[in-house]
């Protein structure tokens, strides 16, 4: 439509041509935030297994008693052993891997905490001073990634296992996991889930298992051997050796 003011002519929009351009806006913006969202979800994907990678990565250099720089100043009788907690630790900085000159509670940043799932809970912190186990991390509902239990305590009323440079010789045993310690059934200590499987051994139940599948149904695994896994079916997966207990 043409308007005119004076002598200058002017362009305007009826009513009926505004409103047909929103609709266009809208029905774009409804077509592409999904698509958005998708990518926003798969880039948060990528980010996690790129964090679970780091951690096994880390485990390697932790267990092989050449490239090991430090276990801490918490050693069992044999310096060539360690316990999983130990290098949990680790990756957390706490207990004896405190890296701040006060003992205050730390909030840690999900950005540079490969233990804290992108996808969230976004809000963890840690105690100086403290083992995992007393609860160096908290709060516990929002532990986002658990280790192999069965690496940790073979049975479910066995004590820690002492590790060693021979885990290594096992790459396809499953490191570490998403996890949802914040499930109606998460065990008191949330650090570590097993699943159960066909034999005896306290964890039948299934009572330790609490997997997250919130990568689009999938659970993203770290392996000993340095690789990153992923399925919506992780207990039925080729290669995935579950039932590995350390000798």
């Amino acid at each position: 439509m043409r308007a005119r003011f004076g002598n200058r002519p002017r362009f305007a929009f009826t009513l009926l041509e505004l409103l047909v351009v929103i609709g266009i806006i809208a029905l774009l913006l409804a077509l592409m935030l999904p698509a958005l969202s998708r990518a926003r979800r798969a880039g948060r994907n990528l980010k996690c297994v790129a964090n679970m990678r780091q951690v096994a990565e880390r485990f390697i250099v932790f267990a092989d008693d050449f490239s090991v720089e430090s276990r801490g100043n918490v050693f069992p009788a044999d310096r060539s052993t360690f316990y999983l907690e130990t290098f949990q630790e680790s990756i957390y900085q706490v207990n004896s891997f405190w890296d701040l000159p006060n003992a205050l509670p730390q909030p840690m940043d999900p950005a540079r905490q490969p233990l804290m799932c992108p996808e969230g809970p976004y809000v963890l912190k840690r105690r100086a001073n403290t083992p995992c186990s007393d609860g160096a991390v908290y709060p516990k509902a929002n532990i986002s990634v658990a280790f192999n239990r069965r690496l940790h305590r073979p049975t479910a009323t066995s004590f820690q296992k002492l590790l060693s440079a021979r885990i290594l010789a096992h790459p396809d045993v499953p490191l570490a996991m998403d996890a949802d310690a914040g499930a109606a059934n998460a065990p008191s200590d949330p650090y570590y889930s097993a699943p159960p499987l066909d034999k005896p051994d306290g964890y039948e139940s299934g009572g330790h298992w609490i997997p997250s599948t919130r990568h689009d149904g999938r659970i993203n695994v770290a392996f000993i051997g340095g690789h990153v896994g992923s399925s919506q079916f992780p207990l039925t997966a080729p290669g995935w050796r579950w039932g590995f207990t350390p000798d």
